[in-house]
């Protein structure tokens, strides 16, 4: 049996994964990938869970290897041999030569993790709400009758038993009692259902439930087939995935596998984990983030909701369920973004702030606004939660054209992404809790949109429902960039505060901004008289 050599590279650490025999024939293509895989790397990883023996031309090689990351710097460390390998270290005392991570030991240190700051935040809001939908993320697809639903159920499958978010569940540490997670849970596989029109009406109820947080599966996945169409379901615990990493990497994983099914399972491996992310993560010394948790106390000093938010009109009774409001924006030269020297981002978010600003009659504002997470190649990968929200404050008493301010706005964003790895303390601490928040989606980020798969183009017909806000005691400015280049603004309001009303003078003011802040000679003082 050949050796199979499998390499996954994260930062400054090179993980190769051999499977089969490492006898003298096979050494010199494992010395090849290991000289050329581990230029510049800190440490070495060797996982030998799939290796059913070793020569003493193996062990040769595998001192070599040890020799050049300690010439270089770093350290090697072999993992998990299976028990035949584990006999001859342990006969040959190798495992005195070289660090062996035995599965044992692995099992017993790391099969909990913490959750990321972001994730115990989300969690602990869900708590709060226990019955709501507000944390479930995903949509109902109708498909292109053309496609295959046997080779997407394949497809499918491939994707979740590449990543080891799929396998997360929420537990409760036998030791500390605190909310953890581990990522051993077993992977549902998805099949083609075929259901009758009453059994697809049931379903479509059943799949709006909350999740049942401890020690259950975190998503939910159904290929459908009525009497008149073909159905996708995917819906995701929003703790686990943000919609970048549903949009952005698992449905277009899913697409890549079934154009393409031979570049499934190994050949088309996430690079890395994320539980790996975390532990590094939660590695970080507090050392090393006290400058940012400095720099977010100070964005943060004085918020005051009397202040930075609309005025309330409703005291804490409202008479209707009803907590959110759609509305079109002006339609917008599809070029004017084009050269410029802030982004699209950063222009609705000034509008934003405009809008706050001007609708609590006050000369400064203070807000939250929501970034994907993914800054590094690595981190672009990762699937699961890695959304951040940055707090985000401006001062608008010096007179300033809109030009000027969108471009200071655009440099205050990327001084705050140097400290995004000490939100934690934000998080923590709940010091944003009753800020607005603002976020952009784009495509099928957004609420109405498509997704491409097999060539064909599958329509969201409906996402889950946030029955029960997640907007406590404030509001939520989500803007909608349309595939077909028309935006809209979405106001999710908490209604024991507001009133639909008060939402809609708000965003009558932010659609006066939005027109506004196309001049970039305008005095943006003067917008807020």
């Amino acid at each position: 049996m050949a050796l199979g050599i499998n390499s996954i590279v994260e930062g400054t650490t090179l993980t190769l994964e051999l499977s089969g025999r490492l006898s003298t024939q096979e050494t010199r293509e494992f010395d090849t990938a290991f000289a050329e895989k581990v230029q510049g790397m800190k440490q070495a990883l060797l996982d030998f869970s799939k290796v059913e023996y070793i020569s003493s031309a193996g062990l040769r090689s595998l001192f070599t290897a040890k020799k050049k990351m300690t010439q270089q710097g770093g350290e090697l460390t072999l993992l998990y041999p299976s028990q035949e390998v584990g006999e001859v270290l342990q006969a040959t005392r190798f495992d005195n030569l070289i660090k062996v991570v035995w599965r044992k030991e692995e099992e017993n240190v790391s099969q909990f993790y913490p959750l990321r700051p972001i994730q115990r935040w989300m969690v602990d809001t869900h708590f709060m709400k226990a019955k709501s939908t507000m944390m479930n993320t995903g949509a109902l697809i109708r498909l292109d009758p053309s496609l295959d639903m046997e080779r997407l159920a394949a497809a499918l499958n491939d994707v979740l038993a590449s990543y080891d978010i799929f396998r997360c569940r929420l537990v409760i540490h036998p030791e500390t009692g605190d909310l953890c997670q581990r990522f051993d849970g077993d992977i549902t596989k998805v099949v083609v259902e075929t259901l009758s029109d009453e059994a697809f009406a049931q379903r479509k109820q059943e799949i709006k439930l909350p999740y049942d947080l401890v020690d259950h599966p975190l998503y939910r996945i159904y290929l459908m087939v009525t009497s008149t169409a073909k159905y996708f379901y995917a819906d995701f615990y929003h703790a686990i995935m943000d919609g970048a990493a549903i949009a952005m990497l698992f449905l277009r994983e899913v697409d890549k596998r079934y154009v393409r099914p031979e570049r499934g399972g190994k050949a088309g491996r996430q690079s890395a984990s994320y539980a790996g992310y975390i532990r590094e993560e939660a590695e970080i010394p507090q050392a090393e983030l006290q400058a940012g948790h400095d720099y977010w106390t100070r964005m943060l000093a004085g918020f005051d909701e009397d202040k930075h938010l609309s005025p309330a009109d409703v005291d804490g009774a409202s008479d209707t369920p009803e907590h959110e409001i759609e509305v079109p924006f002006p339609v917008m030269d599809k070029d004017f973004f084009r050269g410029k020297e802030f982004s699209e981002n950063t222009f609705f978010m000034g509008a934003s702030l405009l809008a706050l600003a001007k609708s609590a009659g006050n000369r400064e504002a203070i807000m939250g606004w929501v970034h994907n997470g993914r800054v590094t190649l690595a981190e672009k990968r990762l699937m699961g939660l890695m959304l951040d929200q940055f707090p985000i404050r401006w001062d608008f008493n010096e007179d300033i054209t809109a030009g000027a301010f969108l471009r200071g706005l655009e440099a205050r964003v990327s001084e705050g992404m140097k400290y995004r790895k000490s939100l934690d303390m934000v998080y923590a601490s709940g010091m944003e809790d009753e800020c607005a928040s603002f976020i952009l989606q784009k495509g099928n980020l957004g609420r109405r949109g498509t997704i491409k798969l097999g060539g064909t183009e599958g329509v969201i017909e409906e996402m889950p429902a946030n029955e029960i806000s997640a907007a406590e005691n404030t509001l939520d400015i989500e803007v909608n960039a349309h595939d077909d280049g028309t935006f809209s603004l979405v106001l999710d309001y908490d209604n024991n505060r507001y009133s639909e009303e008060a939402m809609r003078r708000f965003a009558a003011i932010m659609k006066d901004m939005v027109a506004a802040l196309q001049n970039e000679d305008c005095v943006v003082t003067e917008l807020l008289k």
